[in-house]
């Protein structure tokens, strides 16, 4: 439990209840800037996050409005360049909401009725700090959705394998800090509270996540690491720390008074274990070959036993486990006795407002209600989430016995296949004659069995993305009761390497088998033609896709000019991915032409591309062009205007977006499109072509006139404010124009059928220099409620149409 203040304590033991309040706050440059305090008011409609055992990181939803009053000079949205919430500090276009920004949820805990703008700046605390994952502008409001800081450290790899640990042993915290600091991230300085006393022997740590490898390690001793909060720095860290498991003094105390909804209440016998044997390898203790003999701990809980009768779980830790001394693979036993012996009853709650200072692996009291239990229960935090939205906050928390690590995580540890076998008696032979077919994103994998020794039940796939890896724990990927697999979730154009372990009807594992290369393939357009009409834009625009290194790449081609000729494939020299173009200095005016995608009549088409030039030199006749190709419904080229230049450019030796911001529109006839992007002149010059694209823009619908009802006396505003009208944009209703002179409260038009509104809706719009609003009913009426009858704007009104 996080430190409360004098004041938070008083708020929150007040019988009355208490408040809470919300902010976010959003880095840009050295800047963190209030959504609720934004000009000209409060963008933020609700957000939520949560904090769980079972899940590595916290995550965060945040739920704002995306425009304000004025339309699309003040929005969030990271695409509107114009908005004045997206310009920096310089002027510059430097959005607000950004996948990749930093942001934290504070809260603020107070008396009921305290209104927002009195709440003393100190009593905001800090609940929640991470970072934007995915910004999502595309409804009515926008969504930004985070992970903590730990996310950072699911999304950085331990790219290099190396040996860690020592012969004498090396602290499991050193070895973690070790790790980030040999990944860029030493700024994450590991926080351990309590020294676990955990030696780790000599390991080579393979390419993983950096949270996934830290995280194996803090559970070989049945710890966790994750972002906690530490009070003595203010601030979240990253933290090595174990449950206490043996505490009996809860950290806060719910009633029936103070809890909104009592759900799930049940107890089960699915996850108790009391009998728990762990196999591990005693450095202490070596045969004369040297290698360290393998032996077993037990631990016991006699009364569960007695209650449930033998519930027995084995735990085998591999040779080079962190667990080779008795001490600690008693400690580890120890410790999942304490966490599974008992049926542990689950419930959930809701309390009312936010809870901040709970935090999983908390224990708290339930009092109770003499209906659902009449004795109180004290229940670890197994997940917490909070939420707060306009005029609402609740906390839910989900509870089950005492204070431990994650449960589910223990379960995997069953003897499960990739830490060890589970006896020491040798297994099956090693398969034999593997074979590989690579699938898209995949490959599928069969062999033959061995034909002499242990009958086998079922094998092991291991992938490593390493040559010459040994099979552990990190590199398991699944069983198989047959003699093949099928993986269909690897990177594509990565190479993998993979081996086979085989595993007799009591689990014992022989040797693994030889070790084989996947090479995972792409998705390639070869492979769907000649069944697919391409309704989209070209296919493998970034020319990734090369099927046969003897051909263009998959969905283009040459012309004029040849492959392997004229142009090839570029390795080295890309702008992003795997692979460019090259169009060599060859005197030939040298094009790639995309396959043809669908258009319709007067569509805006949008082509790009980003080429550079080579070491030639400059010159003006070295150029790149971008043009497109009209082509009528049998696929000919259009007899006039079939060819339309969008842009040419002179190429240097820095990457340029050619065609940027520049259409063309699709002429009458026009039912299909290509495009080409090339050498502008037949001249000996090389240019590179990288990461082509386009976009089709429907031509946008046409305003209706708004009839005015001269009853109410609203008329047009006059030059240069618009003639009030409305128009359908991408199944919205956008209003326009300026009114004056009627009366509040009366219609001033009313929408045809198919602009219309589900519901009655009510829009905030500029008035005089002031603000006013509008509301817009299911009947197409729109009524100006408030403002001034000087000027009654309707720029900025949007929503989308019923049907």
């Amino acid at each position: 439990m996080r430190t409360l203040s004098p004041a938070d304590v008083a708020a929150l033991t007040c019988p009355a209840g208490f408040a809470s309040h919300l902010r976010v706050l959003v880095q840009r440059g050295a800047t963190w800037t209030d959504l609720s305090t934004l000009l000209p008011g409060d963008y933020l409609l609700g957000v939520s996050w949560s904090d769980s055992v079972e899940a590595p990181v916290s995550d965060a939803t945040v739920t704002v409005a995306r425009n304000g009053p004025d339309g699309q000079h003040l929005s969030l949205s990271p695409l509107v360049v114009s908005s004045f919430l997206n310009t920096g500090a310089d002027g510059t276009f430097q959005p607000l909401l950004r996948e990749g920004a930093y942001f934290r949820v504070e809260v603020a805990t107070v008396p009921l009725d305290t209104r927002r703008a009195d709440v003393p700046a100190g009593a905001w605390r800090e609940a929640w700090r991470g970072r934007i994952d995915e910004v999502d502008a595309g409804g009515d409001e926008l969504r930004i959705t985070g992970r903590d800081l730990g996310g950072l450290l699911q999304d950085t790899w331990a790219e290099v394998e190396r040996q860690y640990g020592s012969t004498a042993g090396t602290p499991v915290q050193s070895i973690i800090q070790s790790l980030l600091n040999d990944n860029g991230l030493s700024a994450f300085g590991l926080y351990t509270p309590v020294n676990p006393l955990s030696m780790r022997g000599p390991y080579l740590q393979q390419r993983e996540p950096l949270m996934d490898a830290m995280r194996a390690l803090a559970e070989q001793i049945g710890w966790d690491v994750r972002m906690r909060w530490r009070e003595d720095a203010g601030a979240f860290a990253l933290t090595l720390w174990s449950p206490d498991r043996l505490t009996d003094t809860p950290v806060a105390t719910f009633g029936p008074d103070n809890v909104l909804e009592l759900g799930e209440l049940k107890r089960s016998l699915e996850h108790i274990r009391n009998v728990v044997e762990v196999v591990y390898s005693d450095k202490d203790d070596k045969d004369a070959t040297g290698a360290k003999k393998r032996k077993t701990v037990t631990a016991t809980n006699p009364s569960s036993v007695a209650l449930y009768g033998r519930r027995w779980m084995q735990v085998a830790e591999g040779a080079s486990s962190l667990i080779d001394t008795q001490a600690e693979a008693q400690r580890l036993a120890d410790a999942a006795i304490a966490d599974l012996s008992e049926s542990a009853l689950s419930l959930s709650l809701t309390l009312p407002g936010i809870h901040w200072y709970l935090q999983a692996g908390d224990l708290v009291q339930v009092l109770p209600d003499g209906v659902h239990f009449d004795s109180p229960q004290r229940l670890a935090i197994v997940s917490a989430d909070f939420e707060g939205t306009s005029g609402e906050a609740r906390t839910k928390l989900e509870l089950q016995g005492h204070p431990s690590t994650s449960r589910t995580e223990w379960l995997e540890r069953d003897a499960r296949p990739g830490i060890a076998p589970s006896a020491t008696f040798t297994g099956p032979a090693a398969p034999s004659g593997l074979t590989v077919t690579n699938t898209v994103n995949g490959f599928s994998l069969a062999w033959t069995p061995a034909a002499d020794g242990a009958a086998w039940d079922s094998y092991e796939l291991h992938i490593s993305s390493s040559p010459g890896f040994v099979p552990s724990q990190s590199s398991f990927r699944e069983n198989s009761r047959t003699t093949s697999f099928g993986v269909a979730n690897l990177v594509a154009g990565r190479a993998y390497y993979a081996r086979v372990i085989p595993r007799d009807v009591k689990g014992n594992a022989g040797p693994a088998s030889a070790e084989v290369t996947l090479a995972p393939r792409y998705v390639a357009p070869s492979m769907l033609l000649p069944t697919v009409t391409y309704a989209d834009r070209p296919l493998n625009a970034d020319f990734e896709a090369l099927s046969d290194v003897d051909l263009p790449p998959d969905g283009w081609r040459v012309s004029p000019g040849a492959w392997n000729v004229d142009a090839f494939d570029e390795p080295a020299s890309v702008f992003s991915g795997a692979r460019a173009v090259r169009l060599a200095p060859t005197l030939l005016a040298t094009k790639l032409g995309s396959t043809p995608f669908v258009v319709r009549p007067d569509d805006l088409v949008y082509p790009s591309v980003l080429m550079r030039g080579n070491t030639e030199g400059t010159n003006n006749n070295y150029t790149c062009v971008l043009w497109l190709a009209w082509l009528d419904g049998n696929g000919n080229l259009l007899p006039s205007g079939g060819i339309a230049t969008v842009d040419v450019g002179v190429a240097s030796s820095f990457w340029k977006d050619l065609g940027r911001g520049k259409y063309a529109v699709a002429p009458t006839l026009a039912r299909y499109c290509q495009l080409y992007i090339g050498k502008g002149n037949a001249l000996a010059y090389t240019l590179y072509l990288d990461s082509a694209r386009v976009v089709v823009q429907s031509k946008l619908e046409q305003p209706v006139a708004a009839t005015l009802i001269a009853a109410a006396g609203w008329v047009w505003t006059g030059a240069p404010r618009d003639f009030p009208s409305y128009y359908r944009n991408e199944g919205e209703t956008v209003l326009a124009g300026s009114i004056k002179s009627g009366t509040l409260g009366s219609s001033c038009f009313r929408l045809d059928e198919g602009y219309r509104p589900a519901t009655e809706l009510r829009f905030p719009v500029v008035s005089n220099g002031a603000f006013g609003y509008l509301k817009v009913t299911p009947d197409g009426y729109v009524t100006p409620m408030a403002g001034s009858t000087t000027e009654f704007s309707l720029e900025g009104v949007r929503f989308r149409a019923a049907g």
